[in-house]
C-alpha cells in the first residue's frame, strides 16, 4: 500500500500536450526542480484521483491560538453589560443565540455564524493546588494538556498536549505532522515564573512529559521548513545551489508549473496562477525577494528585517497557517500571540507599559482601556486569520469548511490570576458537524479538557482521556 501521506511528483507529465479529457493528478501532487518541493493546492483535476477531499474519510483541521495575561473580561462575555446582552432566544441545550458580539469579538462577525462561544470551561490544575504561585507559567502549560506542571528547579514534567495526541494519530497523512508556532521565542532553560521552568510560559505543545513541541518565532524559517525543506530524493549540490541562489520557489520549479498549466482546464489554471502570486507575495513579505542571482553575495551581507509590529508578525504566521492547510502540508497547528506573562509593548494602540504589567489593572480604567485595546489588537489579526480561511478554496467549499480554529487563553481576568469560565471562542467550519452562532453556557467548573476531547472526535480520534478530562464535551 502506498504511503496516504508521500508526496507524488508531477514529472511524468507530457511537456507540449493540451488537457487531455480525464486528465488527473494525486492530492498530494508537488512539483520539483533543483532540490525543491512546492506543494499545490486543491485542484478540479484531483477530483477524480481520489484522496482526503475525494474519498470516504475527509480532511478536517485543528488551529489552537493563544493569547497571554487573560482578557478585559466585561468586553468579552455576550452577556457583559447586561443580563443577557447579544443574546436573542434560549434553547433547552444551555446554549443561546447570539446576537450583537460583544466588543472584543467585534472583528469576528465575518465569521459569526461559525462563531460558538463557550462559558464555563476551566483548566484546574492552572490553579497553585499547593504549588504557590506561578499563574503564568501553569496557565500556558496546562491550556493544552490539563496536567500540573512539576514545580522544580532545572526540571519538567508536564504531560502530551491535545494538538499533539492529534498530530500523532494523523499527522501521519501529511508531510508535516503538525506546527507550533509563536510570536515570541520560547525558551528552554532557565526560571521564568516563581521558581516554574521557561519551558512552561513559552509553550502550550507537548510532544512529552518532558519535551515541549519545538516553536518556531521566524516567519522564513516556517516558510523554509513547509516550501523550501527540499526534496530528499536530490542531490546535496542541487539543494546547495538553491539555497545560495536564494531566488524563488518557484523559479525552481518553473518548468514543471508550466508543462502542468498545459494540462489544467481555465478553472485550475487560474487556481494555480492564484495560489502561486500568494506565494510570491509571501515570499517579498518575508524578505527572499531581490536579484534574481545572488549566489556571489554571502549570505552574511544578506540584509535583515528590523521589528515588526505585532499585526504583521501574526498575519504572516497566519498566512503560513493558512497555505500549509491548503497545499494540504500539515492540518494541525498551534500559534502562541505571545508568551504567557508577555511584557511585550504595544505602542500602535497607545499602550504605555508592557501587556504583563496592565494586565495587572486593579480596576484602574485607562489600564482597563489599554488591555482591551491590545485585545482588539490580538483578535483583529485572529479575524484576519479565519477570513483567510474562509476565503481559501478547495474542492466543494472553503478551507475553513473543515476546520477548527479555537482562540482563548489561560487566564481569564489577567488581575485576579482567574482559571475559571475561560475566555475561548471556537469557529467550526459548516462540515466540522459544530454548529454556530450560539453562546454555550456550561456547568461551573467544566473542564476545558472535555473540549479538546469533542475536537479530537472530530478529526476521528476516539478514546482514553486526556489530562483532567470528565467526559468528552456535546457541542450538539
Amino acid at each position: 500500500m502506498s504511503d496516504p501521506g508521500a508526496d507524488t511528483s508531477i514529472e511524468g507529465l507530457e511537456g507540449a500536450g493540451p488537457r487531455v479529457s480525464g486528465f488527473s493528478l494525486p492530492r498530494r501532487a508537488v512539483l520539483r526542480g533543483a532540490g525543491t518541493l512546492v506543494a499545490l493546492p486543491w485542484l478540479e483535476a484531483m477530483a477524480s484521483a481520489g484522496g482526503p477531499l475525494a474519498g470516504a474519510a475527509p480532511t478536517r483541521r485543528l488551529v489552537y491560538v493563544y493569547a497571554p495575561n487573560g482578557v478585559h473580561v466585561g468586553q468579552w462575555r455576550a452577556d457583559a453589560a447586561g443580563e443577557v446582552e447579544g443574546v436573542r432566544r434560549r434553547r433547552a441545550s444551555g446554549a443561546v443565540a447570539l446576537g450583537d458580539l460583544p466588543p472584543l469579538l467585534e472583528p469576528l462577525v465575518g465569521v459569526r455564524r461559525n462563531l460558538l462561544l463557550l462559558r464555563g470551561l476551566t483548566q484546574d490544575k492552572a490553579r497553585a493546588n499547593g504549588d504557590g504561585p506561578g499563574d503564568h507559567a501553569r496557565a500556558a502549560a496546562v491550556y493544552l494538556t490539563g496536567i500540573q506542571p512539576l514545580k522544580t528547579e532545572g526540571q519538567v514534567r508536564l504531560g502530551e498536549s491535545v494538538d499533539q495526541r492529534a498530530a500523532r494519530l494523523v499527522g501521519e497523512r501529511t508531510r508535516v505532522r503538525s506546527l507550533s508556532l509563536g510570536l515570541e521565542p520560547g525558551r528552554q532553560s532557565g526560571q521564568c515564573d516563581s521558581g516554574y521552568a521557561c519551558a512552561y510560559s513559552g509553550h502550550i505543545s507537548w510532544q512529552s512529559p518532558t519535551t515541549p513541541a519545538a516553536k518556531e518565532s521566524d516567519p522564513r524559517r516556517v516558510f523554509d521548513r513547509l516550501f523550501r525543506g527540499g526534496d530528499p530524493g536530490r542531490s546535496a549540490e542541487a539543494r546547495e545551489r538553491r539555497a545560495s541562489e536564494r531566488r524563488s520557489v518557484l523559479d525552481f520549479v518553473r518548468e514543471e508549473s508550466r508543462r502542468l498549466e498545459r494540462r489544467l482546464g481555465a478553472e485550475d489554471r487560474a487556481r494555480v496562477d492564484e495560489y502561486e502570486t500568494g506565494l510570491r507575495e509571501l515570499e517579498r513579505q518575508l524578505s527572499f525577494g531581490g536579484a534574481a542571482h545572488v549566489g556571489e553575495v554571502p549570505d552574511s551581507a544578506r540584509p535583515e528585517r528590523g521589528p515588526r509590529s505585532f499585526a504583521e508578525q501574526a498575519d504572516l504566521m497566519g498566512a503560513l497557517i493558512r497555505l500549509a492547510f491548503e497545499t494540504d502540508v500539515t492540518r494541525i497547528a498551534t500559534l502562541m500571540l505571545g508568551n504567557e506573562g508577555s511584557s511585550r509593548r504595544y505602542p500602535e494602540v497607545g499602550a504605555r507599559e508592557g501587556h504583563h504589567a496592565l494586565s495587572h489593572h486593579k480596576g484602574d480604567p485607562e489600564k482597563l482601556e489599554q488591555i482591551a485595546a491590545i485585545n482588539r489588537l490580538h483578535m483583529e489579526a485572529f479575524g484576519r486569520f479565519v477570513e483567510g480561511l474562509q476565503g481559501a478554496r478547495e474542492r466543494g467549499g472553503s478551507v475553513l469548511d473543515r476546520s477548527l480554529v479555537v482562540y482563548g487563553s489561560g487566564i481569564a481576568d489577567g488581575n485576579r490570576h482567574d482559571h475559571h469560565d475561560l475566555p475561548v471562542a471556537l469557529v467550526a467550519g459548516k462540515k466540522t458537524r459544530i454548529r454556530g452562532g450560539r453562546v454555550h453556557s456550561l456547568e461551573r467548573n467544566t473542564p476545558l479538557n472535555n473540549l479538546h476531547l469533542a475536537l479530537l472526535e472530530r478529526l476521528g480520534v476516539e478514546g482514553e482521556p486526556l489530562g483532567d478530562s470528565t467526559g468528552t464535551l456535546s457541542l450538539a
